[in-house]
């Protein structure tokens, strides 16, 4: 870092950095940006390829089946185990392939994710990419931000830093504009210093920055340091598992066939071989990639909707969700905020009279309905970038409410930067749902300051003793205020976001401990309402997950009826009964919540503990929870529940947590992510159905001609060969699974449902038997009818590999028949059969294969009676499918 930026004084510092505290201009930040480079953190170096390749042998059924082709070397079985030791390369380098991909796709993923940083640059706020920081820039720092770079403070408002991230300390550190610290301070006990990477819990600040990227604190030791690799998702876990466990199986099944061979006296080197390209041929090696690779599709094709999906074991936990608690403001309404009305005890004003009214073009009357615009003005942390630029090319940062407000002020007259120049900001607190209200101190002379507050109507109305009426004075409780607050209440019934304004005068040296002690004892303006519109396919998703047997459930900071408007609008019951609210939540106990839990649509005027609760009451019904937050003190809500979802507009801490980020703010997007999680959970059933169960008939082949003393069914070459075909390439093709028809009528999969239940193992025993029956009769009776093994060989060859390429797109559904239009829309797929087909003929046909594999040319009639076996085989395979899946049809909720 250089100096020891916090034993020097400010002036210093800015004389150093060649900065002032309006920040520095575009064009110089531009500069700096070209010759000192982008704040970035090195980035973690790319996983080793050929350590990756690696890998794919490291597992204790690779080490027994690489033993076993020694062995067959050793019994001067060359040929068979080159053979072997190809495919082995070929199936590894298919698991190398996948896991390179998906590592590629995680790593373009995770660079997704952006941190904006709010800047003073020619004198104006502005909100930029973090990485376009540069040494001199002056950034405004508020709670549930991210600390972007290092920098020196220039002024503290109550912030706390929680900088575990950097010195391991949990507990949040106060920050202050100290002019300068002794220069053997050590880094945890820096108050004057903010550093990257750590986040702020409380307060705010205004800071200068003066190292980015590698040269900041955390760039020291980042540069030093790998980031840790990304471990096994839970289900990974258990494919692993699962995995292993068939392949002692397997193991156990070729021993038996070694025995049988033994006792009816088969060459032991024949038999030997056998086993072992059964064992590489039926051991389901690229399982465990093809899950990794179906987990990141998943998450890519997230992305496509605008979710961002910063864990990869979400992506299967999104399957299973059953409830989704998410606020009402920008997720199901569309997040465009206005001013529609201004209620006064005077008059309510509509929107469209508020143009000029400052400036006394329509003043008459008025003067409250002013106060509360310059109220709702000072109080706001909204933004123009270019208040220079014309009204329609305005870039505005900051909530959607605060924006409303700011643009309301404006169209008013009121500019926020000439106001504070005026009456200068002493303190202030931002809106918080801890606090559900805003307030702002203000010098206005020499001998008075201005107190303003605007919040949730009920904490702004508790707080106040007098009515605002035109400059002058009445106490709340009489009939003018009365009348007041049965506008107010209809006002909320029509589904607006009502916000009340009050203010209070004080004594210049009037001192207090936190200015949260002074918002009492305030005089009323009266309420802002705000319109916000329901998204015109809100009701419809709602539906979807009504049919999809989840429940979605408001939890909101508004008003009940607020909250109760928009409810009915978009379909949900909104009967008072299933309405809880803040005041309730205080008082009600875990278990009375736990059973109101299980009906209860609406939360209104919740805080983030509220949230916490109610996250907890779910989840000890058994409920998958989906947890939608954006403030810093939603981070733990988020972190407990088992879906935390971002919206893409909410602090830097709440992204941070969650495992879900709406890049749109939009319901749609996690409806659609929790579709894409039931697809990719049906993606890894089908792969390992497609893996496991169709190689199984080649075990119930041996095994039975073993047992009845027949020659070797198939020679080792054409089980390795068969492996190629059904296993290599359609193998991948199933990963890119995206059928999603009927999947959001099934009920939400039950998580402690095992990736093989019930009807699973139902229908792979019957692929089992079904296929491997026909493939031991067609064996026997062509052998016993031509006498030619060589023949028969092929002709159960072909037949093997023809009815696994058909069986790929039987299993591309569990519900859905294989004889329906949209069969071959997975050209993937359809690709990869293709030319796995052409590797059966060229098997047949080709001069050096048939000479490799022990095979003969077939005839029309050949062909004929594989078609025929194969048609029987899908037709009873699609039966068992039905019979089978029936049991488990869509259930819906209501």
């Amino acid at each position: 870092m250089g100096k020891n930026w916090y034993a020097i004084s400010l002036d210093s510092v800015f004389a150093e950095l060649k900065t002032k505290d309006i920040g520095l201009t575009d064009s110089e930040a531009n500069r700096r940006l070209k010759e000192f480079g982008r704040n970035t953190l090195p980035q973690e170096k790319p996983y080793s390829k050929i350590r990756l390749f690696l890998r794919q042998f490291n597992s204790p059924l690779m080490y027994i089946l690489l033993a076993t082709v020694l062995i067959s070397f050793s019994l001067k079985h060359y040929s068979d185990s080159i053979f072997i030791i190809v495919v082995l390369l070929i199936n590894t380098t298919v698991g190398f392939y996948q896991e390179n991909k998906a590592n590629r796709s995680l790593l373009a993923l995770k660079r997704m994710v952006k941190i904006r940083a709010r800047v003073l640059r020619d004198g104006y706020e502005k909100e930029i990419d973090s990485e376009e920081l540069v040494a001199g820039d002056i950034v405004l720092l508020k709670s549930g931000d991210k600390v972007p770079a290092d920098g020196r403070v220039i002024e503290s408002k109550g912030l706390k830093v929680n900088e575990a991230s950097l010195t391991g300390e949990s507990q949040a550190v106060e920050k202050k504009a100290v002019d300068l610290l002794p220069e053997d301070t050590p880094l945890p006990e820096r108050t004057n210093m903010i550093f990257m990477g750590t986040i702020v819990e409380e307060g705010r600040a205004t800071a200068v920055i003066i190292a980015t990227g590698i040269n900041t604190q955390i760039g020291e030791v980042v540069s030093l340091l790998k980031e840790t690799k990304e471990r096994l998702t839970p289900l990974q876990k258990k494919i692993a598992t699962l995995s292993r466990w068939l392949g002692v199986f397997i193991l156990s099944i070729i021993f038996i066939v070694l025995i049988e061979g033994y006792f009816t006296e088969k060459n032991f080197a024949e038999i030997f071989v056998a086993s072992i390209a059964l064992a590489v041929s039926a051991i389901p090696a690229g399982l465990l990639p093809a899950v990794t690779v179906i987990l990141v599709f998943g998450m890519r094709r997230i992305f496509k909707t605008n979710g961002l999906v910063r864990k990869l074991s979400a992506t299967e936990t999104l399957g299973g969700v059953t409830v989704i608690c998410t606020d009402k403001t920008g997720t199901l309404t569309e997040g465009k905020m206005q001013v529609s009305h201004i209620l006064t005890s005077t008059r309510e004003l509509m929107s469209g009279g508020l143009n000029g009214l400052a400036k006394g073009e329509n003043a008459n009357g008025v003067e409250s309905h002013i106060a509360a615009l310059k109220i709702a003005t000072l109080t706001n942390d909204a933004f123009v970038e270019n208040p220079e630029a014309e009204l329609q090319e305005w870039i505005m940062r900051g909530r959607p409410t605060e924006r409303a407000l700011l643009l309301a002020g404006m169209q008013a007259g009121l500019n926020k930067r000439e106001l504070e120049k005026q009456y200068p900001v002493i303190d202030r607190i931002s809106f918080e749902s801890d606090y559900k209200y805003a307030a702002t101190l203000h010098h206005v002379s020499e001998h008075k300051n201005s107190l303003y507050v605007i919040g949730a109507p009920e904490e702004i109305i508790a707080r106040s003793v007098d009515l605002d009426i035109d400059g002058r004075k009445e106490k709340l409780g009489t009939s003018e205020s009365d009348k007041l607050m049965q506008k107010f209440e209809s006002l909320t019934q029509k589904g607006l976001r009502v916000l009340a304004c009050a203010h209070k005068d004080y004594e210049a040296g009037e001192k207090y401990q936190n200015l949260a002690d002074l918002v009492k004892d305030l005089t009323l303006v009266g309420f802002i309402a705000l319109k916000d519109p329901l998204r015109q396919d809100a009701k419809e998703y709602i539906g979807i997950t009504k049919k999809a047997g989840i429940r979605t459930v408001i939890v909101t900071g508004d008003h009940r009826l607020t909250a109760k408007a928009i409810a009915e609008e978009i379909g949900l019951d909104a009967r008072d009964e299933n309405i809880i609210d803040g005041k309730e939540l205080e008082i009600i106990s875990d278990d009375d919540l736990r059973e109101k839990a299980k009906y209860v649509s609406i939360y209104a005027r919740v805080s983030p503990r509220h949230k916490l609760r109610i996250v907890a009451a779910l989840q000890a019904n058994e409920e998958v929870v989906a947890m939608l937050g954006d403030g810093v003190n939603d981070a733990p809500a988020l972190k407990s529940a088992d879906i935390g979802v971002a919206v893409g507009s909410g602090t830097d801490v709440a992204k941070e947590v969650a495992d879900l980020v709406l890049l749109d703010d939009n319901f749609k997007t996690v409806v659609k992510a929790i579709e894409q999680g039931r697809v990719v959970f049906g993606n890894i059933r089908k792969v390992f159905v497609y893996l496991v169960a169709d190689d199984f008939s080649e075990l119930f082949l041996f095994l039975g001609s073993m047992a009845m003393g027949f020659p070797l069914p198939l020679l080792p070459a054409q089980i390795l060969w068969i492996n190629l075909v059904e296993d290599g390439l359609p193998d991948i093709a199933l990963t890119t699974e995206q059928e999603t028809k009927g999947v959001m009528e099934e009920k939400p999969r039950n998580p402690k449902e095992p990736i093989l239940n019930k009807p699973m193992k139902h229908w792979m025993a019957a692929i089992f038997l079904i296929t491997g029956i026909a493939a031991f009769l067609s064996f026997f009776i062509l052998w016993k009818l031509t006498g030619d093994i060589q023949k028969t060989r092929t002709i159960v060859f072909a037949l093997m590999c023809f009815d696994s390429l058909i069986f790929a797109f039987s299993v591309r559904s569990f519900k859905r028949t294989i004889f329906r239009k949209d069969i071959f829309s997975n050209r993937y797929l359809v690709g990869a059969v293709a030319i796995s087909f052409l590797l059966l003929i060229g098997a047949v046909y080709l001069p050096p294969l048939q000479k490799l594999l022990s095979t003969q040319p077939l005839g029309i009639i050949e062909w004929l009676i594989i078609f025929s076996i194969s048609l029987v085989e899908i037709l009873l395979i699609e039966f068992s499918k039905k019979r089978i899946f029936a049991s488990s049809r869509p259930l819906q909720i209501s």
